[in-house]
This record gives C-alpha cells, sequence and structure tokens, in this order.
C-alpha cells in the first residue's frame, strides 16, 4: 500500500541508518527516460525530495503537477505505466483526462 513520502522518507531513513538513504542522483539514470515525468515532479510539493532520489518503482505516493497546472498524487510506478514516454495534453493527469472524456461524444 503506497505511504506519504513523509513517512516513506522517514521509513528509509531510519531503515537505512542514514538521514539521506539515497543520494541526490542516485536514481537520475532510471528516470532519465521519463523527461515529462522529470519536467512534472516538484521536489518542493515532496518534502525537498528530488526525482532521482526515488526508485522509479518506489510505493510511495508523490506531488505531481501537469502542464496544465493541475496538482495530484501518483505512485512513481503508475506515473510510469502510463502509455507512451511522451504525453500529449497532460493525458494522464486526473484532471485533465477527464476532461478529454468528456468531449469525447
Amino acid at each position: 500500500m503506497p505511504e506519504p513520502v513523509d513517512a516513506w522518507w522517514a521509513r528509509r531513513s531510519w531503515s537505512r541508518g542514514l538521514d539521506v538513504p539515497y543520494p541526490v542522483g542516485t536514481y537520475r539514470e532510471a528516470w532519465a527516460s521519463f523527461p515529462v515525468l522529470i519536467r512534472q515532479y516538484h521536489p518542493e510539493f515532496n518534502r525537498g525530495i528530488t526525482l532521482t532520489q526515488v526508485p522509479p518503482a518506489a510505493d510511495v505516493l508523490l506531488t505531481w503537477q501537469c502542464d496544465a497546472g493541475h496538482v495530484f498524487v501518483a505512485t512513481p510506478e503508475e506515473q510510469r505505466r502510463r502509455p507512451g514516454r511522451e504525453r500529449r495534453r497532460s493525458s494522464w493527469c486526473p484532471d485533465c483526462a477527464e476532461a478529454a472524456a468528456q468531449r469525447t461524444p
């Protein structure tokens, strides 16, 4: 079950015995093929934790902001599973997806 970023970071810090369990850049290569997600992830919404500190398969709830400005919560896995590496019109954002569905006849 996904947990909030604060709880996830605290648990990782405790289990590893380190204040910073994953240094900045640890997962840079793993996230490199997801430029849209890199752009739409904001550390200020996620306790200052950068995306390169989050394992792509982590079961943690992160806050994202789509190109239209909608803020929403999803796990890294949910975001990476969305179809295609390049997404048009922020279609993976729940608000944008709902608006697009309403326009479809």
